[in-house]
């Protein structure tokens, strides 16, 4: 088909092809690209959802076909089966089974959820892309598991690193005063792939009790992360309540996430560890 040998073209970026060398000349480097027909935009130029589908599943069959986890990404690899891991199962993708978040320079972060985990959380590929006039193209994907309703997408840079943030937003799916986390995944965007670099809580709740005060609600909350050339800071804020609504502990910390190779390593422990020591 014309799909696979689109796709197949852009996959095979080991060898030397004329896509390959109008790749190196992007910024950043693509690693897999389809051309758009024009039955493959919208009214407004923007590629349709079942073209994001394609790109990155180059055997994907239309909404509704099943998406086994071991279906392989565009460049080849099965993203989604983790070895070690117990086995997900196949899901049936559906066209709003996408969140699509716009970032600087005409990039794109897309988040595909083809393998529910659970009644609340999904599996996918997150990917970087960047819709073009005549071709839709990616330069990093890796895999990301969240809440399908609330988890949220943004660009942004250590330094000269390009990282993706992502808000898993799970206090959202249940009720106040239930037990949650939510949490932030921080990924480099690097060779082409996503890689997964820190986890943090962005907000948790965990009802306790306290000596002497009795029933109590822990709340750890974060500020928005702040970015220079070697790091990332976030600032928490940890309270505690007792069931009139009263502050009985209050704490405040900055945790400084420093880029070392591959990953963000942290100079502190989260707050949170003051929970456990009440």
């Amino acid at each position: 088909m014309a799909l696979v040998a689109s796709t197949a073209s852009c996959a095979g970026a080991v060898g030397s092809s004329g896509a390959e060398d109008k790749a190196r000349r992007d910024v950043p480097v693509a690693i897999c690209r389809r051309p758009l027909a024009a039955g493959d935009t919208t009214d407004t130029g923007a590629p349709r959802p079942e073209i994001y589908w394609r790109t990155l599943f180059p055997t994907f069959q239309g909404f509704g076909a099943p998406v086994d986890p071991a279906t392989p990404d565009c460049v080849g690899e099965a993203l989604l089966a983790s070895p070690g891991s117990a086995a997900q199962a196949p899901g049936a993708a559906s066209a709003g089974d996408a969140t699509i978040s716009p970032g600087d320079e005409g990039l794109q972060l897309v988040w595909l959820r083809p393998i529910p985990v659970s009644a609340l959380t999904a599996l996918g590929p997150l990917a970087v892309v960047r819709p073009r006039a005549a071709e839709l193209d990616v330069y990093g994907i890796g895999a990301y598991r969240g809440s399908s309703r609330h988890s949220r997408f943004e660009f942004g840079k250590v330094g000269t690193t390009r990282v993706v943030l992502a808000r898993d937003e799970a206090c959202a799916d249940v009720k106040p005063g239930v037990e949650c986390e939510s949490v932030l995944s921080i990924y480099l965007v690097s060779g082409g792939r996503l890689t997964a670099a820190a986890r943090t809580s962005l907000e948790r709740i965990q009802p306790g009790t306290m000596k002497d005060v009795g029933r109590v609600q822990s709340r750890l909350t974060t500020e928005p992360p702040v970015f220079d050339a070697t790091s990332v800071h976030i600032k928490e804020k940890l309270s505690v309540r007792d069931s009139g609504d009263e502050e009985v502990r209050r704490s405040e910390g900055e945790r400084v996430f420093t880029l070392r190779g591959a990953e963000l390593v942290p100079n502190v422990e989260s707050i949170w560890a003051q929970v456990g020591s009440r």
